[in-house]
Formats: C-alpha cells, sequence, structure tokens
C-alpha cells in the first residue's frame, strides 16, 4: 500500500482523534469504576451497621432470657413457700386439732399465721408473674429488634451484589475500551509505517538521480580541467584523496576477494582506513549528504550486502578512482547474484535523508 504525501497527515488526525476517542471512553469506564467502589463502600457501611445492630439485639435478646429465667427461678421460689406454708397450715392445724384445751385461741393464731403466709406467698406468686409478663414482653420485643436488623442486614447484602455487578460491568466496559484504543493504537502504528515505506521509497529514487547527477557533474569537472578528451588519462584524484602505497606495499583492500557479504562489509571498513579514515560525517558531506551518518555507521556494523548506491558513493567519498569504482561495482554485483535478498529488505537498510528532508537536487 502507498500512501501520498499529501494524504498521510489526514491519516495521522484521523489516527489521534480515534486515540483521543479511546482516552476519553477509557476515563468514563474509570469514573464508572471509581462510582462502583463508592457504592460498594457505602453498602459495606451500612452491612456494618446492620451488624452492630444485630450484636446489640442479640445482647438485649440475652438480657430479656436472663430475665425470664430470674423471674421462672422465683416463681418456683414462690410455690415452694406456699406449698410449705400449706404444709405449716396443716401442721399446725393438726396440733390444734391435737389440743383440746385451747383448741379456739391456738386455731385462731394457727389460722391467722397461716393465712398471712399464704398471702405472702399469693404476692410473690403475683410478682414473679409480673415479672414473667415483662420478661416476655422484653422477649418479644428483641425478637422483632432482630427481625429488623436481619431485614436491613439482607438489603445491605443486596445492596452490596448490585454493586458487585456494576463493578463487574464497568470492568468488562473498561476491558473493552482498552482493546479498542489498543487496536487503534496498531491501526495508527500500521499507518504511519505505511507512509514512512513510501517516502523510504521516494528517498531512494532521489537518492539514485542525486548520485547519478554527482558523478556526471564531478566528470565534467575533470574533463574540463584535463583538457581534450585525448588527452585524458583518466579521472584525477580528489584533493583529500590518499597518497598510493609504496612499490612492494599494495595495502588498498581487494573488494573482489571478498565471499561473503560479511567479508565486503569488513573490505569497506579497511577501505575506509585506507583512505585515511575520514569521519562519518565528512564521508557523508564528501558524497553531498546522498545517505545520512546514521545510515553508514549501522550499514558498516552489520552483516548484509548494502546497496549498489551506498556503495558507489562510499567510494567515491573515499577519494576511489575510476577504477576503485568499477572494482567495487563488479564485486557487489558478484555477491548480490549468489546472495539474493528481497527487495523490501534493501530498502529498508538504507534511508539516505531523514523522512522530512528532501534529497539535494530533487524538487515537490
Amino acid at each position: 500500500m502507498v500512501v501520498r504525501k499529501g494524504g498521510e497527515e489526514p491519516q495521522r488526525q484521523a489516527g489521534k482523534v480515534a486515540a483521543d476517542n479511546s482516552l476519553f471512553r477509557l476515563r468514563e469506564a474509570l469514573q464508572t469504576l471509581a462510582s462502583a467502589e463508592d457504592d460498594r463502600a457505602r453498602a459495606l457501611g451500612t452491612l456494618a451497621a446492620a451488624e452492630k445492630q444485630h450484636k446489640r439485639a442479640e445482647r438485649v435478646l440475652a438480657k430479656a432470657e436472663e430475665g425470664r429465667d430470674q423471674a421462672a427461678l422465683a416463681l418456683a421460689a414462690a410455690k415452694k413457700d406456699r406449698m410449705r406454708a400449706v404444709r405449716v397450715l396443716a401442721e399446725e392445724a393438726d396440733q390444734v386439732y391435737a389440743r383440746v384445751g385451747s383448741l379456739d385461741a391456738m386455731e385462731n393464731s394457727a389460722v391467722a399465721r397461716a393465712e398471712g403466709e399464704l398471702a405472702d406467698a399469693d404476692a410473690r406468686i403475683a410478682s414473679a408473674e409480673d415479672d414473667l409478663v415483662h420478661a416476655d414482653a422484653q422477649y418479644r420485643d428483641a425478637m422483632g429488634e432482630l427481625v429488623r436488623t436481619d431485614a436491613q442486614r439482607a438489603r445491605a447484602e443486596e445492596e452490596l451484589t448490585h454493586a458487585d455487578t456494576r463493578r463487574a460491568q464497568a470492568e468488562k466496559r473498561l476491558r473493552l475500551t482498552e482493546q479498542q484504543y489498543n487496536l487503534t493504537e496498531q491501526q495508527y502504528k500500521r499507518v504511519m509505517a505505511e507512509a514512512g515505506v513510501a517516502r523510504a521509497a521516494a528517498t531512494t529514487t532521489a537518492i539514485e538521480s542525486h548520485i547519478a547527477g554527482s558523478f556526471s557533474s564531478q566528470r565534467l569537472n575533470q574533463a574540463e580541467a584535463s583538457g581534450p578528451p585525448e588527452m585524458a588519462s583518466g579521472p584525477p584524484e580528489l584533493p583529500f584523496g590518499p597518497p598510493a602505497d609504496l612499490p612492494g606495499y599494495v595495502l588498498k583492500p581487494d573488494p573482489l576477494s571478498a565471499r561473503t557479504p560479511a567479508e565486503f562489509v569488513e573490505l569497506l571498513k579497511q577501505y575506509r582506513i585506507w583512505a585515511g579514515e575520514p569521519s562519518y560525517r565528512e564521508i557523508v558531506r564528501r558524497a553531498r549528504n546522498a545517505f545520512g551518518a546514521s545510515t553508514l555507521c549501522e550499514t558498516l556494523k552489520s552483516s548484509h550486502l548494502p546497496p549498489e548506491k551506498l556503495v558507489r558513493a562510499f567510494v567515491w567519498a573515499c577519494s576511489g578512482s575510476e577504477e576503485d569504482l568499477q572494482a567495487w561495482t563488479t564485486a557487489w554485483r558478484r555477491l548480490r547474484m549468489k546472495h539474493q535478498r528481497p527487495q523490501n529488505e534493501t530498502m529498508a537498510a538504507v534511508t539516505a535523508l531523514p523522512i522530512d528532508q528532501e534529497a539535494p537536487g530533487v524538487a515537490d
């Protein structure tokens, strides 16, 4: 897919708008999640209050049960006292009947005492029965409070369940929003990558035109400086070119000895050293910015065969002669035919200029 230069900005804007929309939905999901957390916290507070009321009602119920037990004990004691009084009354009655001489006085006295004790016993029984009624009322109140507390607890648990459900829904929306955001970001990166490939292709074409123009212009200048064609003995050495080696000391690397792309790149490094080891920026300047310094650095670090245009510009920037250009070009062609690589891999290996710049001599 080739993206024209005029369509890069709208696609980049569309990608940014999609990313902003995803961020907005992400923030909405986070706000919903925070609201669900607040509802859950309130439900937990209500549940804690219901638990406290439940415990308080249980304590009141325990006290009522204790009062009821005490009232039951008091009633049992009163019944025992009544039975004891009845027995005393019977015994005294027997004694009265046994004493014939003072039957009336003793009988009246015993009856009076027995009746008094019996009245006291009845009073205690009535009091115990009142206490029992009061304890039963307290027990019923405690049971009612316990029922209300259980209802509050059930409502609090239901609210907690609803809060958990809302939280799960919010987390699901959040995950969906994040997935949509990731898809939008991937689409944006894909569009930017396609735009970069298109720009790299245009830049490679511009490099080829620039290098061809540079060689043509250089040869024309050399021809004009050397005079008529029949007197020219070849392209003159550049002013910054290295001197020749001494006889018997042939130190200039031979590119035709390379058997692999890695050996070819190693010979390029040695050729740079033989040429005086100019800096990367100096080589780029001599080649009239036909490639970038970072591109040259990555090329010399790689074990892959660099593009032919870069090799020719590199040899020329190292003050190579016409014979050097022919030798390096021949070695490159031989290795290229032997070790073929996909075209897109060769295009990605060299970027002559940054994307936001144009190659020298290339108009829009």
